[in-house]
């Protein structure tokens, strides 16, 4: 797909922007700035998990509320804008709500870090996932069409999680919840009962449009790989992939929807979920994604970025650097501000969970 095919450079963007040193004036505030505006600060710990089973490391990045600001701060070195956090800090006593969070094709696990922050800086705790194979660092081709993958890395993950010893006594475990951008926002619909039809997905990468999305750099056309074992194996084995810990779920610009054609498709459904699509979506265009699952699913709520807000707002905003050298990721219309919109869509997402995590 287009979006494979640009985040797969954002890897090569990164590494060559810590090799040059790139600086700009961007100065990330202090802890203390930080809660002049917000209820905590931010603990972040990485967990280097492995689903023996399926021989696949699911690596998993938390955040959490914490007041212990004395430990190093990871994102000082990272190319993006994003407040300080205190690496392996101690997490504010407490029963936090749960919420984890699936990247998109491509990207990785800090790719929606801004909103993982809001979260956790509100009281939640955030796990989000590597998807191994389909990641920046990572590439099997095999992997970009095997997506009932990523529910099953969401399901390994909360069986860790909520038993890790740091924080198994402060997560709530009846409050869990799922956010996903692109493939992860199918990955979202997935974990909250959707069924996708490979054979749909298999007769979308023969039409033109199919055909241009399924072209991945390095890797050919990896829609090769829907084999009809693959279909069988997808529409048989895991065609159901609910997870019924998790009771609300946001999916932000989801894709794939060319692989939902009935309603019936989400008979499982039976918990809250919101749809965030963008206008001018030029990689999952709502009318055939976002819009498209919405209209399906009985019961979703949507809503919609209006201007010339695109796919890609829902990265993380980049520091200089990186924003020249990959603007297409990086770099909005004029008319539009990235920080304004990741907090407006943070706070209609804090107040999506605050409503229906009871």
């Amino acid at each position: 797909m287009k979006t494979k095919i640009i985040l797969f450079m954002l890897g090569s963007f990164i590494a060559i922007l810590h090799a040059c040193n790139i600086e700009d004036d961007y100065k990330q505030i202090s802890h203390k700035e930080y809660l002049e505006t917000h209820q905590y600060n931010i603990g972040q710990m990485t967990l280097l998990l492995n689903d023996d089973k399926r021989n696949r490391p699911i690596k998993t990045e938390i955040w959490y509320p914490t007041n212990d600001t004395a430990k190093s701060n990871p994102t000082s070195e990272y190319p993006f804008k994003l407040p300080p956090t205190s690496k392996d800090a101690a997490i504010v006593s407490n029963k936090h709500p749960l919420i984890f969070l699936s990247h998109g094709t491509g990207g990785n696990r800090i790719s929606q870090m801004w909103l993982a922050c809001e979260l956790a800086s509100s009281g939640y705790i955030v796990a989000a996932v590597d998807h191994f194979g389909n990641t920046l660092d990572n590439k099997i081709a095999e992997n970009f069409v095997k997506i009932w993958e990523r529910p099953l890395d969401i399901s390994f993950a909360i069986d860790k999680v909520v038993n890790l010893p740091e924080l198994s006594s402060n997560i709530d475990t009846t409050k869990i919840g799922m956010v996903g951008f692109s493939l992860g926002g199918y990955t979202t619909i997935a974990l909250a009962g959707g069924s996708i039809n490979y054979d749909s997905l298999k007769k979308f990468s023969s039409t033109k449009e199919g055909k241009e999305e399924f072209k991945v750099p390095e890797l050919g056309d990896v829609s090769k790989f829907i084999t009809p074992e693959l279909i069988e194996k997808g529409n048989n084995a895991f065609k159901h992939l609910k997870d019924n810990r998790i009771s609300a779920f946001v999916a932000m610009a989801p894709a794939v929807g060319q692989g939902f054609e009935q309603v019936s498709q989400f008979d499982n459904f039976d918990k809250p979920i919101l749809i965030i699509g963008a206008e001018k979506d030029e990689r999952t265009p709502v009318i055939t994604n976002a819009k498209h699952f919405h209209n399906l699913i009985k019961g979703s709520a949507y809503i919609e970025l209006e201007g010339k807000i695109g796919h890609y707002i829902f990265m993380n905003e980049a520091r200089e650097g990186l924003k020249r050298d990959a603007p297409m990721i990086f770099k909005d219309d004029d008319a539009v501000n990235r920080k304004d919109v990741h907090d407006r869509v943070s706070k209609i997402i804090i107040d999506f969970f605050e409503k229906k995590l009871k």
